[in-house]
């Protein structure tokens, strides 16, 4: 009876631990937010899984550098690099805010713990020109897709814009209302983009 005793107890205290290692483990994972009542901007904490340099225009023809993220292995966001004035990395864990209406922009890192991961991924098949002039065609192959609402230009609303890794390990992007074709991992696609903003796709096509 003792050992049965003693048995029952051990099993207790070790799924007690086991139970206690996966919520610290969720917690360390999860995302911290909160909403400012009045400003309805959302604070969050979160590590930065993936990172992208990319530009973006808001008045044409000007081009702003930017960040594209993937924070916990879950969620995109996006950062003009004006908002800040040093570089992150892969491994980064980061505090921010959002904008209420366009809650995928950053509006303000205040504060964050330094990772020793890889620097912002850039395209490599474009380099930003100085003329807003059309590249010549670009093939590539799908890797992955996510969607995101992001702002064109600082006084229309965000718009729904489709964002698509390459095999090459490039970043483009198309407003949703632009591309009339479904696509998916594996499809080979040829496009264009303008070279002041070598990042945002002018059209395209599945091969």
């Amino acid at each position: 009876m003792k050992k049965v005793l003693l048995f029952l107890v051990a099993m207790t205290m070790l799924l007690a631990a086991c139970e206690k290692d996966d919520y610290s483990s969720e917690k360390e994972d999860a995302f911290w937010s909160d909403t400012n009542a009045t400003t309805g901007n959302n604070s969050y904490q979160a590590t930065i899984t993936k990172l992208y340099s990319v530009v973006m225009r808001r008045e044409l023809p000007y081009p702003f550098k930017a960040y594209v993220m993937e924070l916990n292995n879950q969620r995109y966001f996006y950062m003009m690099r004006t908002r800040f004035n040093a570089d992150l990395h892969v491994g980064d864990r980061i505090s921010f805010q959002t904008l209420s209406y366009c809650p995928s922009e950053i509006s303000s890192i205040n504060g964050y713990e330094l990772g020793n991961g890889t620097d912002a991924q850039q395209n490599s098949n474009t380099g930003a020109g100085q003329y807003l002039v059309a590249s010549d065609p670009i093939e590539a192959t799908v890797k992955s897709m996510f969607a995101m609402k992001i702002r064109y230009t600082i006084t229309f609303l965000p718009i729904d814009t489709w964002f698509i890794e390459t095999t090459a390990g490039n970043l483009i992007f198309i407003k949703k209302s632009k591309l009339n074709i479904d696509l998916k991992a594996g499809d080979k696609i040829v496009y264009n983009v303008y070279t002041l903003y070598p990042n945002e796709v002018l059209a395209l096509k599945k091969l």
